[in-house]
């Protein structure tokens, strides 16, 4: 049938070019008669004629005899009009029995020519066709570009940022930043400016799947480590939205990268970004306090895995009013949350804290969060226990157990490396006491353990934290270690400096300077040449500037 198409369309394709050029060629040279046309189309042919049956070599003749044959129709007209009538009356007739001939030879493929000219319909002018838009094609976002039109891809939306507002002098600019992934776990960022933003208002939920197309390309101006894609959307008020809830569609992955809690002390005051996930113990209550000289409201919720490592994660500003309080609302079931992007810090031991671009989702609707949910239901009691009992969100020897040789760092290098790129360090050496002193103690402030001078800060408030001082003795040491490779001083201060002298900071706070003299030159004795595993810090600048120690002790155990 294929092929009876095509030689149709190719036989009526040429009888209309025929019939066009053989009238053009009558009306433009009409001195040569129809029967001169006629041998001349036939001349390249010479055996044709021969070749034909008797009565088709008489049709060839038939122009020029058809008009003859009918002399009535042409004595009423003048000569010129004469001579075309007959050349038109004689294509007509030469048209005729060709297709008469084409249908008793050709039957079949005559019929459907036939049939294709009667069920031939009539096409409107081109600006009476109403436009259909094509089809988007359904890409996956690796294979979305800038120079790529007419897409559409099924997204995972993986983040949902709150509204923002960036000032630059007098111009602010409200925006809202998305997260999405595909099946191949491919992420692209997404951006919503100013009137546009209120268009996504119940759109781009978390977790939930949409199809998205016509969103603006542009490309990254550096590429991120952890990015494939080189390019970010902006949706504007031409990107069509539409929530995907089609049955059997691909199983998108977990996308969050999550960190082991045994693995945050390689990423301890850095400017790495973590995420990690975990079911909210405890949440303590909001308070008040300076930071850098600025008051801001902070909350400290108490976060624990299977690893069964509790710490503190610190939510301060919008995330502490929004996310906080939705968090301090579901206690009662011990909510799950997934922080995302949020920088690990040694100042309350080990403790997580929150970043400008962190996102924090409470209740987050994925099997990773509901097979902890389940493990935390079963394991409450043990939960209860390490957080409201043991805190153990405080305790080092939980949070920053000893680590295998493998993990220790020479003294060299931590002495060579850019305070920039470097974080904490294991190190391991030999320590004695660097210098004696008249005391082991300093004071301190009791909420931020600053150092502070008894005269001039006792009653008034703390320049760090903003909270009232007291009288509070805090331990201290300064120790130097050796290893094979150099050496380096450090401070251990608080509980660490406790258990090194083996004395409290109350008791050395309530002795005389001879008897703290004396206590000073025993420990000293008892330390040398000890070796011991150290997990040190860069000392603040208050440390560093009254102690002239660069390194602070953040856990110690003996090696």
């Amino acid at each position: 049938m294929l092929f009876h198409f095509f030689i149709r369309r190719w036989i009526l394709s040429f009888g209309f070019m025929a019939s066009v050029f053989y009238l053009r060629f009558l009306l433009f040279y009409p001195a040569i008669g129809v029967r001169r046309i006629t041998r001349w189309i036939l001349c390249p042919f010479p055996g044709i004629s021969s070749l034909l049956p008797s009565n088709w070599r008489y049709l060839i003749n038939a122009p020029s005899f058809f008009p003859r044959a009918l002399p009535e129709i042409f004595s009423f007209l003048p000569s010129n009009w004469r001579r075309i009538t007959r050349w038109i009356l004689s294509f007509g007739f030469m048209a005729s029995v060709l297709y008469l001939g084409f249908l008793l030879f050709c039957p079949a493929i005559g019929g459907m020519a036939t049939a294709a000219a009667s069920t031939v319909s009539f096409v409107p002018e081109l600006g009476a066709i109403p436009s259909v838009a094509a089809a988007p094609k359904l890409l996956r976002i690796s294979n979305v570009s800038e120079s790529t039109r007419g897409w559409m891809t099924l997204v995972h939306v993986v983040e949902a940022d709150r509204v923002k507002v960036a000032s630059h002098g007098s111009i602010s600019k409200s925006f809202r930043l998305f997260r999405f992934g595909d099946s191949q776990g491919i992420k692209v960022s997404a951006i919503v400016y100013d009137d546009n933003v209120p268009c996504v208002d119940g759109l781009l939920l978390p977790f939930r799947k949409y199809y998205i197309s016509n969103a603006e390309i542009r490309r990254l101006a550096e590429l991120p480590p952890d990015c494939f894609y080189p390019f970010y959307w902006v949706i504007n008020s031409d990107t069509s939205i539409r929530e995907a809830t089609d049955v059997g569609l691909p199983v998108l992955p977990f996308y969050f990268g999550l960190r082991s809690y045994d693995s945050l002390h390689f990423v301890a005051d850095t400017n790495n970004l973590i995420n990690i996930m975990g079911v909210v113990v405890n949440s303590l209550p909001a308070r008040d306090v300076y930071v850098e000289g600025i008051l801001r409201r902070e909350r400290d919720i108490i976060i624990v895995d299977q690893g069964k490592r509790p710490i503190i994660l610190t939510l301060f500003g919008d995330y502490e009013s929004i996310e906080g309080r939705a968090i301090e609302n579901l206690m009662h079931a011990m909510p799950i949350i997934i922080a995302i992007r949020v920088r690990v810090t040694t100042k309350k031991c080990l403790s997580l804290s929150i970043h400008p671009s962190s996102i924090v989702l409470v209740c987050p609707d994925v099997l990773e969060a509901k097979l902890l949910d389940a493990w935390c239901t079963d394991n409450i009691s043990e939960l209860v226990r390490l957080v409201f009992d043991e805190r153990a969100y405080l305790d080092p020897t939980v949070l920053l157990p000893p680590v295998r040789d493998l993990t220790v760092t020479t003294i060299a290098d931590v002495l060579s490396c850019d305070p920039f790129d470097w974080g904490n360090a294991w190190i391991k050496g030999h320590v004695e006491v660097a210098w004696p002193c008249a005391r082991s103690w300093h004071m301190a402030c009791p909420h931020c353990y600053e150092l502070y001078d008894y005269a001039t800060t006792l009653g008034t408030l703390c320049l760090s934290c903003g909270l009232g001082i007291y009288a509070f003795p805090r331990a201290w040491i300064r120790l130097t270690v050796h290893d094979d490779t150099g050496y380096v001083n450090v401070i251990a201060l608080g509980a660490e400096a406790e258990r090194l002298i083996g004395v409290s900071a109350v008791y050395m706070y309530a002795s005389t300077d001879d008897e703290n003299f004396a206590l000073y030159c025993r420990v000293s004795r008892q330390i040398k040449r000890s070796k011991l595993l150290l997990y040190i810090k860069r000392s603040t600048d208050v440390i560093r500037t009254e102690t002239t120690t660069r390194y602070t002790v953040v856990a110690c155990y003996p090696a």
